[in-house]
């Protein structure tokens, strides 16, 4: 880690301004920089033992999924955030699967990418507002036993019912669906989810959702 005993993290990008621009970022939180790589090999390397976040951009050396999961299995493992462009479901799956700890757009604003490591380093998981829609199906109900840095608050406060109606909502159904899949009416699911918004302070479908995975209670 940094030898000053402060965060540290590396930057994986394969174009220079843009590493630039994440570096400055991270430097204007106090966040040491010990590398800024164009290859995601190369930022591994660089994090074992050094760097307290990965950064992961575009890279052409490695899938994003495949660079994310060998940062994780560094010892410690950093905490992983991706910047990604355009993206399928099938790597937004794969990158959900190996655990990283944010998801944002490359063209996400400094303030964006500074309040998403504050909250990574509180221990919550982020997706930016804007990638929420491709994720309806990709993620799922969290698994309880899988441990990790979840606050388990939430998970209690909500019901077994409203959990089943969150993990529909994941799957990005509606009203209707949820209510035809648990076999209640959608009165009673928008029931469900005026409590479930309540519990998790939040006013709508899409900062449910949000909340939801920052708090773990979808994997």
């Amino acid at each position: 880690m940094d030898q000053t005993g402060g965060p540290s993290a590396v930057v994986v990008d394969e174009w220079p301004l843009v590493r630039l621009g994440v570096a400055q970022v991270l430097r204007a939180m106090g966040i040491a920089v010990v590398a800024e790589v164009a290859k995601a090999e190369d930022g591994v390397r660089a994090a074992d033992g050094r760097a307290h976040y990965v950064l992961l951009g575009s890279c052409r050396d490695l899938s994003l999924a495949e660079a994310a999961r060998r940062a994780k299995s560094l010892r410690p493992p950093p905490r992983v955030l991706v910047l990604v462009d355009h993206i399928g479901r099938g790597e937004l799956g794969a990158l959900r699967a190996v655990g990283i700890d944010a998801l944002l757009p490359r063209s996400a604003a400094p303030a964006e990418l500074s309040d998403a490591i504050a909250r990574v380093a509180k221990g919550e998981r982020v997706v930016a507002p804007a990638l929420l829609s491709l994720l309806m199906g990709v993620i799922a109900p969290a698994d309880p036993a899988a441990g990790g840095e979840r606050p388990g608050s939430h998970r209690e406060a909500l019901t077994r019912k409203e959990l089943e109606v969150l993990a529909r909502l994941a799957e990005g159904r509606s009203n209707r669906e949820i209510a035809d899949a648990l076999f209640v009416t959608p009165a009673t699911v928008k029931s469900h989810l005026a409590h479930i918004y309540v519990k998790l302070g939040v006013t709508g479908r899409q900062e449910a959702m949000a909340r939801a995975v920052a708090l773990g209670l979808l994997g």
